[in-house]
C-alpha cells in the first residue's frame, strides 16, 4: 500500500502543475472551434482524462524526474517471454512472501489503464466499441513500452497485454454503466 501512495504521491505535482495548462488549452481550443457553449460533463471528464494521461507518462516515460528502483541500461531490462510475469510473482509469492511485486506489476498494469477503457467511450462516441478501445490500449501500452527503451527503465512484454487487459476491463465497466445510466453518459458525449 506504501508503493501505490508513494506513486499517486509522486504522480500529484505533475497534475497540479498540468491543470491549469489544460484548462487554457481546452478555452483556446473552443474559441478556435467557434463554440458557443461547450458541454460541462464533457468538459470535465477530457481534463480528467488529460490528468490521467499527464500521471500515467509520469510515472512510465518521464524518467528525468523518476525515483522508482534504479534500472541499469542493458537488454536485461527488456522482458520478451510473455506471460514471465505469473513466474516471477509466484516466486516472490510463495519463497519470498513478497506481494508487492503481484500488487504493482500485475494488478497495477491491469488498474492503470482501467481508465483508458473507460473514458474513451464515454467521451468520444466514435470509439464506443469494444476493438478501437482495446487497440487504442495497446497502443498507449505500447507507446510507452517502446519509450522506455531508450530510457533508463524496463521493458517489458507482459505490461503490453495487462494494459491491454485494463483497458478492455475498463470498456467493460462503460458498457455496463451505458447499460445502466445511458442518459447521464449520453450528458459526456459532445
Amino acid at each position: 500500500m506504501t508503493a501505490i501512495l508513494g506513486y499517486i504521491q509522486a504522480m500529484l505535482p505533475f497534475m497540479m502543475v498540468a491543470l491549469p495548462i489544460i484548462i487554457f488549452f481546452r478555452f483556446i481550443y473552443h474559441k478556435i472551434r467557434k463554440f458557443e457553449r461547450p458541454n460541462f460533463f464533457h468538459e470535465v471528464g477530457v481534463v480528467i482524462f488529460c490528468l490521467f494521461l499527464i500521471a500515467l507518462f509520469s510515472q512510465t516515460i518521464m524518467t528525468r524526474f523518476y525515483t522508482g528502483p534504479v534500472v541499469t541500461r542493458s537488454f536485461s531490462n527488456i522482458n520478451l517471454v510473455p506471460f514471465r510475469v505469473f513466474r516471477d510473482n509466484y516466486y516472490a509469492i510463495t519463497e519470498l512472501n513478497y506481494w508487492q511485486p503481484f500488487i504493482i506489476n500485475f494488478l497495477g498494469n491491469i488498474c492503470i489503464f482501467m481508465p483508458i477503457g473507460f473514458l474513451v467511450p464515454l467521451l468520444w462516441g466514435k470509439f464506443n466499441r469494444f476493438w478501437k478501445v482495446a487497440l487504442i490500449g495497446l497502443a498507449t501500452s505500447l507507446f510507452i513500452e517502446v519509450t522506455q527503451l531508450s530510457q533508463v527503465r524496463s521493458s517489458d512484454i507482459d505490461d503490453l497485454w495487462l494494459n491491454t487487459l485494463g483497458g478492455m476491463l475498463g470498456y467493460g465497466f462503460y458498457y455496463f454503466w451505458n447499460k445502466k445510466y445511458p442518459q447521464l453518459t449520453q450528458k459526456f458525449k459532445r
